[in-house]
């Protein structure tokens, strides 16, 4: 339904009255040009009801008035009440058969209506008074195909050609029509012909392709595009249409080849540029063309979230996750609203432990997505790791407030709720939290091996440590940092030749880690090795520990406790 703007109509229901005074020669009493004024100021003001009420004032002393039906056809519109604004439309165009605009409005409102025949008919008799107007013939075809009668749509495309020529788009049309009634033979036909009459045409080219694939006539279908790219080599649809017509029957290397071409050219738009991409990334692992190919996709569409979304996607499969993150920042600069790219944002920060960008970023999250649990949760890991514990508790528990059946998810923010507890020297609430995580997911390692490191931090309930840890090891014997916690909680209990062993297998795992590094200057420190002991500090300084104790440890030559 095509709705005219308020302003429009004023001017219009205006000039409308004021020519029905004249035409018919009918004075208007006052009472009804105030009535009428009215109505049109309370519709400017939305004020529906009362706007009806006023024009049917208008028409109880001249029913036949165009401009007061118009009007109350148009609010009726407005209460999505179809059947009486076709009424009143019908009135109108009664009341001033001569007016073109009131029988378009009717034609359209008839339509609304699934009275198909009666709109169809109305379009004629317009595309008949002015022969120029593409959108009555138009119009007419549209109705007559939905009312059935395509004989009639037939005859309109054929009207149209004839008073205003041919185009391609009145041969697909034939062409769909054709072929919807079963008669491929002559669709074909109508194509074959089209594309001798516009034989540089895209649509055409593409319709008869996907008639081929239809139809499984492929060979005629490669033909085509062959032929199409060796005459426009710089046709980008063309070669996108030809490589994946390849990739579908198993030409995948060539289709490839042509999907590559058709990104950088013209033709194919920025969604099939973005489904090449996509199929090169599932189709191989990594291809050595495709850094090229979105760095050019970048370039062509700066503006565009979605090019910028598949560099991120680009750089995140290659493991290089500062310049993923980057390109995945950018779309949502463009596009904030794109939450699973935010979500791959914040992972990503959080995965290489950036929790000042991670802090950043999901207060902005929050704000954009306020009933999505996991920018709440990644907020509150973010905050412990700046140590602001109450206010981590506080965005974690809003977090478990709207989760909706995610255990695993529950669980790990029932770990950072221990987690900030026990930085709040609230040992009992950071047991209970802990418990409570592993409660709901009994198989996690990970929130197994922190609460037994927790704890051994602590010097609190190292039996216990002891044995979460184990088994931990039992079910993943190779992972630093869980070879790491055992040997922390062996350091704390005073066995530190067996916590070294244990150190010595996490080192040889991880060489640059700055806890595990840490860890081993301190047992090396404890069983004598003091030079040895300085030496892995100094270390662990380079590799930036957070202990605030480790400067003091490497003045004085001792050991302290960590404090974080």
């Amino acid at each position: 339904m095509r709705l005219k703007s308020f302003i429009i109509l004023l001017v219009t229901l205006s000039l409308f009255a004021c020519r029905t005074a004249k035409e018919k020669k009918i004075v208007h009493a006052s009472s009804f040009i105030k009535n009428f004024h009215e109505g049109v100021r309370l519709k400017l003001n939305f004020e529906v009801d009362q706007a009806i009420e006023k024009f049917n004032l208008c028409l109880k002393e001249d029913p036949t008035d165009d401009a007061a039906n118009f009007a109350l056809a148009q609010l009726y519109l407005m209460k999505n009440d179809l059947q009486k604004a076709s009424f009143h439309t019908k009135q109108a165009s009664e009341s001033d058969p001569k007016n073109l605009y009131y029988q378009t409005e009717l034609a359209f409102m008839q339509q609304e209506l699934k009275e198909y025949e009666q709109a169809a008919s109305i379009f004629d008799k317009l595309s008949k008074i002015n022969l120029q107007n593409h959108e009555y013939y138009y119009g007419s075809f549209e109705n007559w195909v939905k009312a059935g009668k395509r004989d009639k749509a037939l005859q309109t495309l054929a009207n149209l050609e004839k008073r205003l020529g041919g185009n391609s788009e009145i041969e697909i049309k034939r062409y769909h029509l054709l072929l919807s009634a079963g008669q491929d033979k002559d669709a074909l036909d109508v194509l074959l012909e089209a594309k001798n009459k516009y034989p540089d045409d895209p649509t055409i080219i593409a319709n008869l392709v996907d008639y081929y694939m239809q139809k499984k006539q492929y060979d005629s279908g490669m033909k085509l595009l062959q032929e199409l790219v060796t005459a426009d080599p710089e046709n980008g649809l063309a070669f996108y249409m030809l490589g994946d017509m390849q990739m579908q029957i198993g030409q995948e290397q060539t289709g490839l080849n042509n999907l590559k071409q058709a990104v950088k050219k013209e033709g194919a738009n920025l969604d099939q540029k973005m489904e090449i991409l996509i199929s090169i990334q599932n189709f191989k692992t990594s291809d050595p063309d495709m850094e090229s190919l979105v760095e050019y996709m970048v370039g062509r569409y700066p503006k565009e979230a979605k090019a910028h979304s598949i560099r991120g996607d680009y750089f995140f499969k290659a493991n290089r996750f500062e310049e993923a993150t980057k390109s995945y920042k950018k779309a949502v600069e463009f596009n904030p609203n794109l939450f699973p790219i935010w979500n791959q944002i914040l992972v990503l920060e959080y995965q290489n432990q950036w929790f000042d960008s991670l802090n950043v970023d999901s207060d902005k999250c929050i704000e954009l997505f306020p009933v999505q649990p996991v920018p709440y949760f990644f907020n509150g890991v973010a905050k412990n790791q700046k140590k602001q514990y109450a206010e981590a508790i506080t965005k974690l528990k809003e977090s478990i407030d709207l989760l909706l059946n995610d255990g695993a998810l529950e669980a790990e923010i029932y770990g950072q709720i221990g987690e900030a507890n026990f930085g709040l020297k609230d040992f009992e609430n950071g047991k209970l939290f802990y418990e409570k995580a592993i409660e709901k997911q009994p198989t996690s390692l990970i929130l197994k091996n922190n609460y037994a490191y927790r704890l051994a931090l602590q010097t609190n309930e190292l039996e216990k440590a002891e044995k979460l840890i184990d088994e931990v090891l039992l079910t993943a014997p190779n992972q630093a940092r869980f070879l790491d916690t055992k040997g922390w909680v062996l350091f704390v209990k005073g066995k530190y030749s067996t916590a070294q062993d244990y150190f010595n297998q996490a080192l040889a795992i991880a060489p640059n880690d700055k806890v595990i590094v840490e860890h081993f200057g301190d047992c090396a420190f404890k069983i004598g090795q003091k030079e040895r002991a300085i030496e892995y500090w100094l270390k662990a300084k380079e590799l930036k520990s957070t202990n605030f104790n480790l400067d003091k440890k490497i003045q004085n030559k001792a050991y302290y406790d960590p404090i974080y």
